[in-house]
């Protein structure tokens, strides 16, 4: 783009600092190389882009609505260029999976997510796991968006988008990661049954508790039976209240006789 041209759109959004100027103009050199196959963008889209980018770098104040609006584009296909634009420019600070995770509201699935990270660098030859980074956005995207898929929680729709790669290449990641995500919750999965069943040997227990008097009534633990103690202070409880039992039954006996 004609530097003049690319200097008028700058002033059309307030930015006349030649550093900033100086920034944007990097940047839009370098996404000629680095940011090739961007669907739907022009470039009078792609000079806003990194005019804003630049002003972000800087903390320089941006009316963001006027930029979208002299883009060209709608505010959906906007910033999801800009998103791709950062991550291909190498300017998208690498969130952590739980930082991530707030940002989205699915912190429940942050652990799956680092799991799911792990299995797949190990089942990765030596030499590529060297070569690779993966607490960049599309793995950490990648992963958190496979292990909420996986255990069923909803998440935001930009989830996915804010990976900054195309969405052929982050649907290709998370089949990958789908495999190690799915083996996961059924392990998770596994490990609760014990657990419920545990849960209902202890009910079973306390109904088992239940006895008749004399009359043939049902009579029931004192209530704090119910409540959730140890083995031995159950049996303890149960021993005494039986004791006590079999004392009225034996005193209503004497009375009668």
């Amino acid at each position: 783009m004609d530097k003049e041209l690319f200097r008028k759109l700058a002033s059309k959004i307030g930015i006349t600092s030649v550093k900033i100027l100086s920034q944007a103009e990097e940047y839009m050199r370098l996404s000629q190389v680095k940011c090739v196959g961007l669907g739907s963008v022009t470039a009078t889209s792609k000079a806003i882009v990194c005019l804003e980018l630049a002003a972000t770098s800087m903390k320089f104040p941006l009316d963001k609505e006027y930029a979208i609006k002299l883009s060209g584009l709608s505010s959906k296909v906007y910033h999801s260029n800009l998103k791709a634009m950062e991550c291909m420019l190498g300017l998208q600070s690498n969130l952590g999976l739980r930082d991530l995770a707030v940002q989205y509201g699915c912190l429940d699935a942050v652990n799956v997510a680092s799991r799911i990270l792990q299995q797949y660098e190990d089942s990765l030859p030596a030499a590529q796991q060297q070569e690779l980074d993966l607490s960049k956005p599309l793995f950490t995207t990648a992963a958190l968006y496979t292990a909420c898929k996986c255990m069923k929680i909803r998440t935001d729709r930009k989830l996915a988008s804010s990976s900054g790669a195309r969405k052929g290449i982050f649907d290709r990641l998370c089949t990958q990661f789908q495999k190690f995500g799915q083996q996961i919750s059924h392990e998770a999965s596994s490990m609760e049954e014990p657990i419920k069943k545990a849960q209902k040997r202890q009910k079973t227990l306390t109904e088992m508790l239940e006895m008749e008097d004399d009359d043939g009534n049902l009579v029931t633990p004192p209530k704090e039976l119910h409540i959730e103690k140890t083995e031995e202070e159950v049996t303890k409880n149960y021993e005494e209240w039986k004791r006590k039992i079999l004392e009225n039954a034996l005193k209503a006996k004497a009375v009668a006789s």
